[in-house]
């Protein structure tokens, strides 16, 4: 019989480790909401890369930057991110910095917003 092991972020893509700056209350209730949408912890950084494409796929979707602005991070987490996805993000954070710039884009309001947003159950599985 075959050893089935859970697939991980897009196994053949190029991927970049990227730190994000989190509150450690959402550090610590994390991996409790992987297990329960049926993911085990070797699939963490596909359940955050999920949830950074559904966000990113949203009109509109810069407005879930602002409650990212009261979020004080004094926790870290490192998620596997393809590089094209990651390229995406920095184009976003460059975009929204220019249009807006007390939303404060960067990497890490971007995944955390995401994040968050699946957290609370807004969230649509990408294709």
């Amino acid at each position: 019989m075959a050893d089935v092991r859970p697939q991980g972020v897009l196994a053949n893509a190029s991927v970049r480790k990227v730190t994000v700056k989190l509150p450690a209350d959402l550090k610590v209730s994390l991996p409790a909401k992987i297990l329960a949408d049926g993911y085990n912890m070797r699939q963490k950084s596909k359940w955050v890369v999920e949830a950074i494409q559904s966000l990113l796929a949203k009109n509109g979707w810069e407005g879930a930057l602002l409650s990212e602005l009261v979020v004080k991070p004094n926790s870290q987490d490192v998620f596997s991110i393809p590089d094209e996805l990651v390229a995406k993000i920095n184009m976003e954070a460059h975009r929204v910095a220019l249009q807006n710039p007390s939303l404060n884009a960067n990497q890490s309001t971007i995944i955390r917003a995401a994040i968050n947003r699946r957290l609370i159950g807004f969230f649509e599985k990408p294709e």
